[in-house]
């Protein structure tokens, strides 16, 4: 195509140079023209190139249909709940192997879930009584242990009172409701937990 274009050029100049003479024209005349005419022939080709430049250009681009979204159908990575070693390091209380810490002033004492009879507040106390007549008050709020053993079936009968199902002994109607554990105690059931409590127990 570029040998057609030269070819092209030099024809023009040499019918343009015949059409000069021709006409009688002086040789200031001849060069005027020439240079016009070299001119106007740059000006059309650099329009050619460009367009043909710009075609090019626009098919060796793929092409994007409009209005198309892109949809990422990746799972989305799931939540995790704290590690073990993550709770250590907010000193939370943390199970080992099945039993959980209960901090003292001079030592840690892991106790199963098994061995709790029941848990009651005491302002942001907590009082735990075990199954062996043990009782032990640890400085933290019935709250925490609350969401800690409520996984291990405790049930929160009253505001003040967490307990294991598996020490209650009967519900006594008295008070709207009661809890008799194994060990004699009696454990209030407030009326907002009934339904939740009595469900726990089997009704």
């Amino acid at each position: 195509m570029r040998n057609r274009i030269i070819l092209g050029l030099i024809f023009i100049l040499a019918f343009g140079i015949q059409i000069a003479r021709a006409a009688m024209l002086g040789t200031a005349e001849i060069i005027i023209l020439l240079v016009v005419g070299i001119l106007f022939l740059g000006f059309i080709f650099g329009v050619i190139m460009l367009i043909y430049y710009l075609i090019k250009k626009s098919r060796s681009q793929p092409q994007i249909a409009p209005n198309n979204v892109a949809i990422n159908f990746t799972q989305p990575t799931a939540y995790q709940n704290p590690t073990v070693e993550e709770k250590v390091d907010k000193k939370e209380d943390v199970k080992v192997n099945g039993r959980i810490a209960l901090p003292q002033q001079n030592e840690i004492r892991y106790v199963s879930p098994e061995e709790i009879i029941r848990c009651e507040a005491d302002n942001n106390y907590t009082n735990f009584f075990f199954s062996d007549g043990d009782q032990l008050l640890i400085s933290k709020s019935l709250k925490e242990y609350s969401d800690l053993l409520k996984p291990q079936g405790f049930v929160r009968s009253h505001q003040s009172h967490l307990v294991n199902p598996k020490f209650v002994k009967s519900w006594l109607k008295e008070d709207g409701g009661t809890l008799l554990m194994d060990n004699g105690d009696k454990i209030p059931v407030s009326k907002p937990n009934r339904e939740m409590v009595k469900e726990v127990l089997g009704k």
